[in-house]
């Protein structure tokens, strides 16, 4: 027989309450979030922005984007010889985080085409020391690591960084299907323009909102 089971019915039944009322409120506070993230992202390329308290504890509203096939039949025609390695094939089709990162990107028409990273950190006027090293970190694949090594190793701003990562990753998503053209012989106009189709009809893009909270 449970002991003193008034007391502790009651007070499972108040933790409960309370836990549910600091979920709501949670989530009203959340929602707040994300609807000035909206506002403070549009008409940018930025997928994320923060917002800080007077004692550095910072929350971050990100906008991440999520993949989904609608033909998954185009995808031997997409990656042509590259299919075994990039796509898995179970009751659905799985793809590697390479793939959906630059399906995404051409989906989404986030790239540039021509140019190359080496014309990226030329055009930053660095000296021969901090050019090369950071040759050897910017890759185009990973925003917030990108936006550090260019703020580290370039000496540029938060937002003069965030500007060139963006367009790091977007001539890496190009230089990356170029040689997936190539791997397969396809580098026509023609081919490319096909391949590009295949893309828009075989995947749609989603965004999805996310929260994440640092506390010091």
């Amino acid at each position: 027989m449970l002991n003193n089971a008034n007391g502790k019915i009651a007070r499972y039944i108040q933790i409960k309450e309370k836990i549910s009322e600091l979920k709501s409120e949670a989530e009203s506070i959340e929602a707040e979030l994300l609807k000035e993230m909206t506002v403070d992202l549009e008409d940018t390329k930025y997928k994320s922005v923060y917002y800080a308290d007077d004692s550095g504890n910072t929350v971050t509203a990100t906008r991440s984007d999520n993949l989904k096939l609608v033909y998954p039949s185009f995808l031997r025609n997409i990656f042509g010889k590259a299919y075994a390695d990039v796509v898995t094939e179970e009751t659905t089709y799985k793809l590697s985080a390479a793939a959906k990162r630059l399906l995404i990107a051409l989906h989404k028409q986030d790239y540039v085409r021509g140019g190359s990273l080496e014309e990226l950190i030329g055009s930053l006027q660095l000296d021969d020391k901090s050019a090369k090293a950071l040759h050897k970190k910017l890759k185009g694949k990973n925003f917030d690591t990108d936006v550090k090594n260019l703020i580290k190793i370039a000496g540029l701003d938060e937002d003069k960084a965030k500007k060139n990562a963006y367009l790091a990753a977007e001539i890496a998503a190009w230089t990356e299907f170029m040689r997936l053209m190539e791997l397969n012989g396809t580098t026509s106009d023609a081919d490319i323009a096909k391949a590009l189709t295949w893309i828009d009809g075989a995947v749609t893009v989603e965004e999805t909102p996310k929260i994440t909270i640092t506390s010091v």
